[in-house]
This record gives structure tokens, sequence and C-alpha cells, in this order.
């Protein structure tokens, strides 16, 4: 099902820096078939288009959360350019962190700190997340959606790749 995309060990890296006690982390990779675009262009590419299963469970997700304290955030990235600043919001994200290699951005609320980098290396994409926990909601909800995020991170990614955006 998701034939191009390699799971990866993180490697130390910024952001394992920001990783807390009770985190977790993973990392995808994926070929690129337009290696000149850059980190920001890809997070664009990646995350701007999301398949309409994964809009439709995302708009139940914040409707479920938002009652418990949990950032609903937009739906969609709305800037006009796919050249991302630090200090753009990109969706629910906020861009923290820009590199010719690397774009980091984060999303906080009182019950945890979600971190997405989007790392170019030569002919390749390793989009990695990080979400540190603050709360024991917080750690509850992380162990409750690990199975769902295992499936829509993937199904984006390959999404991408498959309309020939990356």
């Amino acid at each position: 099902m998701f034939s191009h995309i390699i799971s990866l060990t993180p490697e130390p890296d910024r952001l394992q820096a920001k990783a807390g006690p009770h985190h977790f982390r993973d990392a995808l990779q994926i070929v690129l078939d337009t290696p000149t675009l850059t980190p920001s262009q890809l997070q664009y590419r990646i995350f701007n288009t999301m398949p309409g299963w994964v809009t439709r469970l995302m708009r139940l997700r914040n409707k479920l959360v938002a009652v418990f304290g949990f950032s609903t955030g937009q739906e969609t990235m709305t800037p006009a350019s796919d050249e991302l600043a630090v200090g753009d919001q990109a969706g629910f994200l906020n861009v923290c962190e820009k590199y010719p290699e690397e774009i980091i951005s984060y999303s906080e609320d009182r019950h945890m700190v979600f971190y997405l980098s989007v790392k170019k290396q030569q002919s390749s994409v390793i989009v990695s997340t990080l979400v540190n926990p603050k709360t024991l909601t917080g750690r509850i909800y992380l162990n409750a959606i690990l199975p769902f995020h295992y499936v829509i991170a993937r199904s984006v990614i390959q999404s991408a790749k498959k309309a020939g955006r990356l």
C-alpha cells in the first residue's frame, strides 16, 4: 500500500533536541520526482492538499477534541506562496525554523507540542514528527491516535507523490 515510503529510525537532529521525556517520534522518507523543490515547497505540496477521507477524519477529530482543550486550527494551509518563512502560519502549524535543507513547524496547546520537520536530501525528503505530551490527557490522546497517525501520515505523503506534486 505504501511501497514508495520508507520508515526510518529518527536520527539525532534538530527535532531530537526538542524531545521531552515522554515523546513520540517518527520519520518517513520518499524519493522525489522533482528534486529541485525546497523544503518549504515540499511541506506545502505534501500538506496543502489532503486526501478527502483524511480531511473528513480531521474535521471529526477537531469536533471531538476541542472540548478537551486540544488545538484544532485550520484544515488547510493558507499562505499565498509555497515559499514559507519563519512566523508564517501553514494550516494549524507555525513555521519556527528554516534552513536551506529543512523547515520545522509546530503547534502547541495545553496538552502537547507537535513538531513537523520536512528535510530535503539530494533526491528524497524525510518528513519527521515529534510529539511532546505535556499532560496525562495529552499522553492518553497520543497513544489513542498513533494507529491513525501511522496510516494518515503515509497516506498524505503517498497522495502527494501519486498526484505528481513531489
